[in-house]
């Protein structure tokens, strides 16, 4: 996940072709958000794409990644917390509790 905080040294580069008025957005975003421009475009392009990763429907594992993803979903489920045995015995919300 991309980490604002920690930031590795930059090594790669990345060109963009854009137009005049898609330039002139990106700068007046990224000065009303008080960032470079080259940060802001950066910022919001690894959100998107670690969005874009995350929604797939369709991932393709290795034979030993896809042997331990069935083993964990195939092992017993461990007991549940207290509380959550509570929430999920406890009628749901709006439930009429009288009847």
């Amino acid at each position: 996940m991309y980490n604002t905080v920690h930031m590795a040294t930059k090594t790669e580069r990345l060109n963009l072709r854009l137009s005049t008025e898609q330039d002139t957005v990106l700068r007046r975003a990224a000065q009303a958000r008080g960032e470079s421009t080259s940060d802001y475009v950066l910022r919001h392009a690894v959100a998107a794409a670690e969005t874009d990763l995350a929604d797939r429907r369709v991932f393709v594992v290795d034979d030993n990644a896809w042997a331990e993803l069935n083993e964990l979903l195939s092992a017993a489920p461990s007991d549940l917390p207290g509380a959550m045995k509570a929430l999920l015995s406890a009628p749901p919300a709006g439930a009429d509790r009288t009847a």
